[in-house]
């Protein structure tokens, strides 16, 4: 299978990489991840931002391909070669890794009460034996599905697989920061990935060779990696426009449930969305039936309902009619729930419910994040002297170690925001 992609140029599974992936690629559950985002409404803040899981998925397992490529001759040479069935666990395992995110990706988990996050459907996909996937990593060896969806989860025999997957420097990351950059048209998330492989190193240990990076050449890369990913949340990943449009549809479905509580179901309610709604448990089956465009159609629909809020809010959705934030991160956080209690109260002046059209948005990201168990973080391996933890051979990663990014927005409809600044005004220092 050869494919040309965007980010990363020709794509080819060939050879020991074609043995699983084609078929899981042709698998209706991985078919799918075409119709969910994988920024969810980012687009009505970068137009370009319209790609898919799909695409993601095809990147980070290309990126294991390459990973892989330069760590096996590296295993071998420490007597602790990767067998073929590592090989095509890690391979399977970097394509399914977002297997079970549902609509809008990330959005969709917080909306409703009691919603499993996607890693969890992701294992319940992987294991159902009824879906493609299940089968067709099952008719390789039986085995295959467990272990693949543990792998997911960063559970492995050899370490550096399980890190690869799941990790501070993983496959994942390192394909979403170069496809959002691009889609987006920004520049935030890029940093020399082929420079990063090449610098790849393994460090001997009783439990298996564990990742590394070389010294003095490895270490631009890996600093550009984490520095990219801490501007991509600066820029990107919490952008105003971005925000603000998840307010908008996370009270849509807050109302939604509201009214699914009362015992109404809006016309045009697919049934698992329903079902969510209630906090009942919906089959693996009924949970992929769900994508971004069953989740529009469903917010057309309820533009024409007899509810006023829900109309209101999916009309907002429709035409790009955003809720404005300000920002909170000049005040001191012990005051946010004051500020937001007066938020509410003068958005309720204005006859809104204050219940979805009033909110504290707190988004924080620690780009990276020491290991508390010191032998499995990421270490920087010398020549002439002792190996060190990544945060304490560079002054760079030092600096942003276990150091949380946080930005705090009020969100509110325009006509408020007036008062709202009037509001903030009073509040900050030396008024």
């Amino acid at each position: 299978m050869i494919l040309r992609d965007p980010v990363h140029g020709v794509v080819a599974f060939e050879g020991a990489n074609g043995r699983v992936l084609p078929r899981l690629i042709d698998t209706a559950e991985m078919q799918r991840l075409r119709r969910v985002r994988a920024l969810g409404v980012a687009s009505m803040a970068f137009p370009g931002a319209e790609h898919s899981r799909f695409a993601h998925a095809v990147g980070a397992a290309h990126v294991m391909a390459r990973f892989l490529a330069r760590v096996e001759p590296l295993a071998e040479a420490l007597g602790a070669p990767l067998d073929a069935v590592d090989h095509d666990d890690a391979l399977a395992a970097a394509l399914l890794h977002d297997l079970g995110h549902g609509p809008l990706s990330h959005l969709f988990e917080e909306v409703f009460p009691g919603m499993h996050a996607h890693e969890l459907w992701t294992s319940a996909i992987i294991l159902d034996p009824d879906t493609g996937v299940h089968r067709a990593l099952a008719e390789r060896e039986p085995e295959m599905p467990s272990r693949v969806e543990r792998l997911v989860h960063g559970v492995h025999r050899m370490p550096l697989l399980a890190r690869a997957v799941s990790g501070t420097l993983d496959v994942d990351r390192c394909d979403y920061l170069l496809r959002d950059s691009h889609m987006t048209g920004t520049r935030y998330g890029l940093f020399d990935l082929d420079w990063l492989l090449r610098s790849l190193a393994l460090e001997p240990d009783e439990g298996g060779p564990r990742l590394a990076v070389e010294g003095s050449k490895g270490l631009p890369a890996v600093e550009g990696f984490f520095l990219a990913r801490l501007f991509m949340y600066q820029q990107v990943y919490f952008h105003k426009a971005t925000r603000a449009a998840e307010g908008v549809l996370r009270s849509t479905f807050r109302r939604l449930a509201d009214l699914v509580a009362d015992g109404r179901v809006p016309a045009g309610t697919p049934a698992p969305i329903a079902a969510l709604a209630r906090g009942e448990r919906v089959s693996t089956h009924a949970y992929l039936s769900l994508d971004d465009n069953v989740l529009w159609c469903a917010i057309d629909a309820w533009r024409d309902d007899r509810d006023s809020v829900l109309a209101g809010l999916a009309a907002r959705c429709g035409r790009r009619d955003l809720f404005k934030t300000a920002s909170l991160d000049d005040l001191d956080p012990e005051l946010d729930e004051g500020v937001r209690v007066e938020l509410e109260a003068l958005v309720a002046a204005r006859g809104y419910d204050p219940r979805y059209f009033a909110a504290l948005d707190v988004a924080d990201v620690t780009p990276f994040e020491a290991s508390r168990i010191p032998e499995e973080g990421l270490r920087v391996v010398h020549a002439r002297r002792p190996a060190q933890p990544l945060e304490h051979a560079s002054f760079i990663i030092a600096r942003i170690a276990d150091t949380a990014f946080v930005r705090r927005r009020l969100v509110f409809p325009a006509e408020v925001r007036g008062a709202v600044t009037e509001m903030l005004e009073a509040r900050r220092p030396g008024r």
